[in-house]
């Protein structure tokens, strides 16, 4: 079967990447021919002459890689929602690598940088399409459906209210520190002696040297822009429009992520709820061994508000001195940690830093307990993979994806969501009886491997028609009725 995958950059570490990219080195292991296409938006791909162009690569994965060179659609559109809906420049190359490859299926599982028009673009070509939602970009512009006073957004309900919080961005501006970034790297890789000399005559200057990716300017409280929450109607209507008529299913990674669908619009035949298998999972080792003394509070993944940091230090400072430290594992930034410290000081809290997913297993061997407190509806988590890859059970939010998988009282628990007193009465109940971690880690089930979810694939790819001889190149115009799959 030859396979058309669109994704992130899969050389990506983190993320997306890190379920896409063994899924298509599975998907070649098992002899079938795949392509990967992703836009360079997110790693600030813009060059000189601005052109939009595809750069083709056979290495290193056993997959070919379409990367798309200076994209008119940014990681982050705001202000621009009719970016996000079509942009003929885009269309244009991704039509044209389409009629080259000429695959059997379209698996969209991340269009950062890409327009919704890709899913039609396939769809009228007589290609079957998928779509996995590991985030809402169809629903909401900022994917994490955070409002801007990061509080739970229930999602794009109030168009006035979504154009207060995203706001506008100047895009000109943006491509011009991309392609500023996009330079500087080329320089760091290709001349480093060079580029340390212009980075400390910059610095000696009192000149940044790195520009940051811009944070779209919101309204100013309570003065959305009337006409800016009208297009942003158009863009929540054209993405609905996406899944249900040019799209012939969409894999749910989790149950939430289908009644979130489902609530705005998503026909219930168009979904299927399949939980993603990861490539940890094939090292997954749970042994029988005694809580460290003290007993150690991991946490992995992202250390930023999204992802709950400060909801885990409140819980810290409520539950107070222990027989108990807290391990907090990942790259940060330092101005985020400072801040936090300096909110909640002299606590037993350990900032790591960053780290490889080859440290993983050693890391996990340092934990007892996980404590994942997001804030944001996190579809499906690789963390909660990794934790229980090691045998660590997790204590999560109740949000998004974390209650397919943490059930409370068997191999984790569950606390409400932002609630920092409620976690902590869960943490003070692991420190209090230390034995229940034993208890827990016994009931952390076998894992689905990255393996048996590319078969589960596979099926759904032939399900819908993918991988038959002369699969038809009639244009198509609108979705197939309920219940129906090509012959």
């Amino acid at each position: 079967m030859k396979i058309l995958l669109i994704g992130n950059d899969p050389k990506e570490i983190g993320g997306v990447a890190n379920y896409t990219r063994p899924l298509a080195t599975t998907f070649a292991e098992l002899g079938h021919r795949v392509h990967y296409l992703f836009s360079g938006a997110i790693q600030s791909k813009y060059d000189w002459p601005g052109r939009q162009r595809l750069e083709v690569r056979q290495g290193p994965f056993p997959f070919e890689t379409a990367e798309i060179f200076n994209s008119v659609c940014l990681p982050f559109n705001y202000g621009c929602p009719e970016v996000d809906v079509a942009a003929p420049e885009m269309e244009r190359v991704i039509a044209q690598y389409l009629d080259r490859v000429g695959p059997d299926v379209v698996h969209i599982h991340s269009r950062v940088g890409l327009p919704f028009s890709v899913n039609r673009l396939a769809f009228e070509r007589g290609i079957p399409v998928l779509n996995t939602i590991h985030v809402y970009g169809y629903l909401c512009q900022k994917r994490v459906m955070i409002d801007r006073e990061g509080g739970i957004c229930p999602g794009p309900t109030d168009p006035d209210r979504c154009a207060a919080c995203t706001g506008a961005l100047d895009p000109a501006l943006e491509v011009r520190r991309a392609r500023t970034r996009y330079y500087k790297e080329a320089l760091r890789r290709n001349c480093g002696g060079l580029y340390d000399l212009f980075k400390a005559g910059k610095r000696r200057a009192g000149i940044g040297w790195t520009p940051g990716v811009s944070a779209a300017q919101p309204a100013p409280a309570g003065l959305p822009d009337p006409i800016l929450a009208q297009r942003l109607g158009g863009r929540l209507a054209a993405g609905i429009a996406a899944l249900n008529d040019h799209c012939d299913l969409t894999v749910c990674v989790s149950n939430d992520v289908k009644q979130t669908l489902m609530r705005f619009g998503v026909r219930e035949e168009r979904l299927v709820v399949q939980h993603i298998g990861s490539l940890i999972a094939e090292r997954q080792k749970v042994e029988e061994r005694p809580p460290h003394e003290p007993l150690v509070i991991g946490n992995i993944g992202g250390v930023n508000y999204y992802k709950g940091t400060h909801v885990l230090l409140d819980a810290v400072r409520r539950v107070g001195p222990g027989n108990y430290l807290v391990k907090i594992f990942g790259r940060y930034n330092e101005n985020y940690v400072a801040e936090l410290l300096k909110e909640y000081p002299d606590l037993p809290v350990e900032f790591t830093g960053s780290y490889r997913p080859a440290d993983l297993p050693e890391i996990l061997r340092q934990i007892d307990v996980m404590v994942l407190p997001s804030v944001c509806n996190d579809t499906a988590p690789q963390t909660i993979f990794e934790s229980f890859s090691g045998g660590v059970p997790i204590i999560a939010s109740a949000i998004g994806g974390f209650p397919d998988f943490v059930r409370d009282g068997e191999n984790g628990y569950l606390f409400r969501a932002g609630d920092g007193a409620e976690l902590a009465e869960r943490i003070r109940t692991v420190i209090g009886d230390p034995g229940l971690v034993r208890t827990l880690r016994r009931g952390i089930r076998p894992l689905k491997t990255i393996g048996d979810n590319a078969r589960e694939l596979l099926d759904l790819y032939r399900e819908l028609g993918g991988g038959r001889e002369g699969v038809s190149a009639e244009p198509r115009t609108t979705g197939r009725g309920p219940g129906q799959r090509r012959a």
